[in-house]
């Protein structure tokens, strides 16, 4: 095993003595299955811990995104940049072997110099296409009324979550292309789908979060290939919220936000933690919001609001609880709402929620799971800054060597179509993969950053020749000829236009002196004419002014027709016929370097950001299906990092 492994287990025996390991996720096919490693691990290393296994069952499940419609009360959805962007979907995703949630967004094509809005002509199907992530696929609902996944029924949900998952298969599927490692995968795809539905019938739950609470420990075994002693749970188990349970640690955190000599200083500090984030600030939830929610039974969640006389809960239907006095501990908030709504469930948000479990569990995650971690550490930093109390444990980082583990399998891959061009191949070798994917991911980095400064045609047509060679090479000659064949047509457009400058610059004169003309005429004629008797020569003055306007009229007019006149003869020549055949092979050149750009562009971004993403939080179920007999698993196992992770 690597040695972080035996260092952090030491660290974290001496400083969390006692301490479950805790494993939330909103889904079981996704990575949390693999957290199983950490008591195996822990075993050789000569410590025992308590691993809490569960189904972070609290958060909303996703709705449809507006871009799309539908009539289905549940649809499977892919993420792009246009009619799903920001699409969420964490308690029913699901990713094929080698993709992940990972949108090619219109600025990262930008950076690269593709304009993809320009391209698209105001068809927002081709936006769709190009920023779609690459192997992913998250269900949503049609209902607008938020639910929160506790409360999803699964029987409805079952037949769409069967179709999303075989899509996955399909995919992963296609990726193995030896015979009978296509066919022992093909067994296990079987094993799971009877798996599913065995789970189904037997489970006492209808939910999907309880349904998930059903599958994971059976995920585990077929990891491991044998049951380890687990506990197996959920998060409205967890932060169940009682009179009784109230008085367990994990509840205390929420005293901060009660005591009547801390209440203010917490939520100014919490504010001030989430103000440069994405994070709404307490003001935003109204009057007497603390950062917790209440997940009521069969009516939602929903933000805690707590003024002397009435608590709220802002649930899709809100709530609302008078107060025979003002609450100022836990015990009092149990005690009213358990009155209230009954057995309910406390849960912090996103920042508070890790504050809250830390205080009795050891969190697990692996690297890159929940951004809010350091949201939350700059919290609790502001908090000791202020004398007021945190106690807990810290967070125990997993890193996985995914890709790099595939070194020690005999697998062979037929790469999907993203990933050939940036690996030179359709078919590779696990070994190949594993040995060359970092490579690979720089390189395709270095390739997006070309891409970026090549911002003239020439430019670009120079890079396709020298990056993808084959034809771009002789297009490349190509076009660097056609540029010659049409330096005269550029030679007299420059001739012509400079000439034409040159008349309107006269034409400015013009304007200039005639104004002046004018403005003597109006003098003169004020002066000399206007009721009195003018003198002959006054007359003649003023006829002189006349004529000079005239003068510029006839030339002004004469400018005006030479300028449509070389405009004519530079439009002749540059529409003959063999400028025209230039120019049009020219423009062809140009339309398919910037499709080759655009192709090139999709597939180093999947590469870049899809693969390394993947790298940090693979699907369980891709060890099951690639190597039935856990060789990747194992090797995954061996190759594991750990870290602490100071709250």
């Amino acid at each position: 095993m690597h040695p972080s492994v035996k260092e952090t287990f030491d660290e974290l025996h001496r400083r969390a003595v006692g301490a479950p390991l805790l494993a939330l996720g909103q889904t079981v096919f996704w990575d949390e299955p693999l957290k199983i490693a950490l008591p195996l691990l822990a075993e050789e290393t000569g410590h025992e811990i308590e691993l809490v296994a569960g189904i972070h069952d609290t958060d909303y499940f996703a709705k449809i995104p507006g871009g799309v419609v539908s009539k289905a009360p549940y649809v499977i959805l892919p993420k792009n940049d246009g009619s799903t962007k920001g699409f969420w979907s964490a308690a029913a995703e699901f990713s094929a072997l080698f993709g992940g949630e990972t949108p090619l967004t219109k600025e990262r094509y930008a950076e690269a110099g593709v304009y993809l809005e320009k391209l698209a002509h105001g068809d927002e199907s081709f936006i769709d296409k190009w920023t779609e992530a690459w192997g992913w696929r998250g269900i949503a609902q049609s209902d607008p009324t938020p639910r929160v996944s506790c409360e999803i029924a699964i029987h409805p949900l079952f037949p769409v979550l069967q179709n999303a998952l075989d899509w996955a298969f399909e995919e992963t599927l296609r990726c193995l292309c030896e015979p009978q490692q296509l066919a022992e995968a093909l067994e296990v795809r079987d094993k799971i789908h009877a798996l599913l539905c065995d789970t189904l019938e037997s489970c006492r739950e209808n939910t999907l979060s309880g349904f998930y609470e059903c599958l994971l420990p059976q995920f585990h075994k077929m990891l491991i290939g044998r049951e380890i002693p687990t506990t197996i749970s959920r998060t409205t188990k967890l932060l169940r919220f009682t009179k009784e349970t109230a008085q367990l640690p994990r509840f205390e955190f929420v005293n901060l936000f009660l005591m009547p000599e801390t209440k203010d200083k917490a939520c100014e500090l919490y504010n001030q933690a989430v103000s440069e984030t994405e994070i709404y600030t307490l003001d935003k939830f109204g009057t007497g919001a603390i950062p917790f929610d209440l997940v009521i039974p069969n009516v939602g969640r929903g933000t805690l609001r707590i003024t002397p006389k009435m608590l709220v809960v802002t649930t899709p239907t809100p709530k609302f609880a008078k107060l025979k006095q003002p609450i100022e501990n836990i015990s009092q908030l149990a005690e009213v709402t358990q009155e209230a709504f009954g057995e309910c469930v406390l849960i912090g948000k996103a920042v508070t929620l890790i504050s809250m479990l830390s205080r009795e569990f050891v969190f697990a995650f692996h690297e890159t799971a929940s951004p809010y971690v350091k949201v939350t550490r700059e919290f609790h930093s502001l908090l000791r800054k202020e004398g007021l109390s945190v106690n807990c444990y810290p967070i125990l980082r997993i890193a996985h060597e995914t890709w790099d583990s595939l070194a020690s399998t005999d697998r062979w891959f037929r790469l999907p179509k993203p990933l050939r061009r940036p690996f030179g191949a359709e078919h590779v070798s696990a070994h190949t993969f594993a040995t060359t994917w970092r490579k690979v991911v720089e390189q395709q980095k270095k390739v997006l950053k070309m891409f970026g400064k090549a911002r003239k045609r020439i430019e670009l047509i120079r890079l396709l020749a020298n990056i993808m060679g084959g034809q771009w090479k002789s297009l490349a000659v190509e076009y660097e000829d056609l540029r010659e064949k049409l330096e005269p047509l550029k030679q007299k457009t420059s001739e012509v236009r400079a000439e034409i400058a040159k008349k309107y610059e006269r034409l400015r004169e013009i304007k200039k002196e005639w104004q002046k003309t004018q403005e003597e005429q109006g003098e003169q004629f004020r002066k000399e004419i206007l009721g009195k008797n003018p003198s002959p020569e006054a007359l003649a003055e003023r006829e002189r002014f006349f004529e000079r306007i005239a003068n510029l009229r006839m030339e002004r007019e004469k400018i005006q027709d030479e300028i449509q006149e070389l405009r004519r003869n530079l439009r002749e020549f540059a529409s003959s016929f063999e400028i025209c055949q230039v120019k049009k092979r020219r423009m062809d050149i140009e339309r398919e370097a910037e499709e080759a750009r655009l192709e090139a562009v999709h597939d180093s971004l999947i590469t870049c950001y899809g693969l390394e993403r993947a790298h940090h939080r693979p699907c369980a179920w891709w060890m099951l299906m690639v190597t039935p007999n856990g060789d990747w698993f194992r090797s995954m196992v061996s190759n594991l990092r750990l870290r602490l992770e100071e709250l």
